[in-house]
């Protein structure tokens, strides 16, 4: 299967094959007959896992597209991988699927291959039946992919396909353009290209607040090392205050009434933590969410340019209203997930203004105590016991503005986009094969 290729079908509730095109009869060596009303295992090679497939079909049937690494076998018995992406639809479900090149694919082999020996052992060995093997594999899958630094296969998934989208558009120069078409080809073309523009820019938009979730990621981890660093200094003043409660009992009074700002520093903290969690997780499904939608429209284009160039015959233009719905579903999903987004980033500065706050509160309290053995000349007693103070009392500044320009980002990281804008360059496209 070539680099620019890429292969279409629908499908009904069941999974028994509607549509198919060019590529998809070239690359299995079925004929376009013998596809349609088979069911879509026709494909199915045996080396795959069934957990992979129940991975899959329950995600499809909650209403959720989906993304997988699948080897599928020819005619004549060869094999060919593919990144498969599967939607839904209200009668059934669409699916287009690329040569696989991004860099998660030698993992997910060896994931699948791992899967696919425990499923063959629990049945050859254990006479356990497909069903329970398939349930063995999906356990097998999941475990290796915590292993692998993923929470899920959705978390998988979702990274996995914006990879591989992302290598295609760096390897492919594909241009759809024709100049000489007419018509409904005419109509596609150019709204394929209108809305592909429109992603390019979000893409572009999106992969800043990436980078943007992947540094939340370690300052979500700094966050929590300021946490336990604010144990750490009450814990020392309150041992250190004991050693000279006789002589400066003000030292104890002041060690014990910190512990409740550094309480609610902590507090802010963990919840602080927790939202950039939530809001990285986001990003990660929006990007998903456009790649999803680019490729559509790359399908959507392809079949006008091939019944331009006389590879596909005009009836093929049919299925562009299926691509249409199902990125028009994406972008339904797009617009939810962007308002949560930009929700989290407004909860996420204020959630910084009020941890900063209560950390500068709790290290007043620091240096107060901090003074207070100054004051009364208890270093000479309290010796090495004051160094974690120390380091707080300088340590906690940094952590005070780290945590004011991430405020400053979230204040000005506002997702923009236009689904109105998406839903009539989709709807241009839909309508095009209905006026030819």
């Amino acid at each position: 299967m070539g680099d620019q290729e890429l292969f279409f079908s629908t499908t009904d509730p069941r999974g028994v094959i509607r549509e198919g095109n060019s590529v998809f009869v070239r690359v299995s060596g079925f004929e376009l007959e013998e596809l349609v009303g088979a069911p879509h295992n026709t494909v199915r090679h045996p080396d795959m896992p069934g957990g992979l497939f129940r991975l899959v079909w329950d995600g499809l049937q909650t209403g959720r597209p989906m993304g997988a690494y699948m080897k599928n076998r020819t005619k004549d018995g060869r094999s060919y991988w593919v990144f498969a992406t599967m939607s839904p639809l209200r009668d059934g479900h669409v699916s287009v699927r690329m040569a696989p090149r991004g860099p998660l694919f030698d993992f997910a082999q060896r994931v699948y291959a791992q899967a696919a020996h425990a499923e063959r052992t629990a049945i050859q060995t254990n006479g356990m039946n497909r069903r329970d093997a398939a349930l063995l594999g999906k356990a097998h899958i999941e475990d290796s992919l915590r292993q692998g630094g993923f929470s899920s296969y959705e978390e998988f998934m979702l990274h996995a396909l914006p990879e591989e989208v992302s290598v295609r558009r760096r390897s492919v120069a594909a241009s759809y353009a024709r100049p000489g078409a007419r018509g409904s080809i005419a109509e596609i073309l150019a709204g394929t290209g209108a809305l592909d523009l429109v992603l390019e820019e979000f893409v572009g938009h999106l992969t800043a607040y990436q980078r943007f979730g992947d540094e939340l990621a370690t300052i979500s981890s700094g966050v929590l090392g300021i946490a336990r660093r604010l144990n750490t200094s009450v814990l020392a003043a309150q041992r250190a205050s004991e050693l000279v409660e006789d002589s400066a009992p003000v030292l104890a009074n002041v060690a014990r009434v910190m512990a409740e700002p550094m309480g609610e520093s902590v507090e802010t903290l963990e919840r602080l933590q927790a939202e950039f969690g939530r809001l990285r997780a986001d990003l990660t499904r929006l990007r998903f969410q456009i790649s999803l939608a680019g490729l559509y429209n790359t399908m959507a284009a392809e079949f006008a340019a091939e019944v331009f160039d006389g590879a596909a015959p005009p009836d093929a233009l049919a299925a562009v209203p299926s691509l249409c719905d199902a990125a028009e579903a994406g972008i339904v999903e797009m617009s939810a997930q962007v308002q949560r987004v930009n929700a989290a980033l407004d909860d996420g500065a204020d959630l910084v203004a009020e941890a900063g706050a209560r950390l500068e509160k709790f290290r007043l309290f620091l240096g107060q105590w901090r003074n207070l053995v100054l004051r009364h000349q208890a270093g000479h007693v309290l010796g090495d016991r004051v160094r974690p103070i120390d380091e707080e009392l300088f340590t906690g500044w940094e952590s005070v503005e780290l945590l004011r320009r991430v405020g400053r980002r979230c204040e000005s990281a506002v997702v923009p986009f236009d689904p109105a804008a998406l839903r009539r360059h989709l709807d241009r496209i839909r309508v095009a094969p209905a006026s030819r």
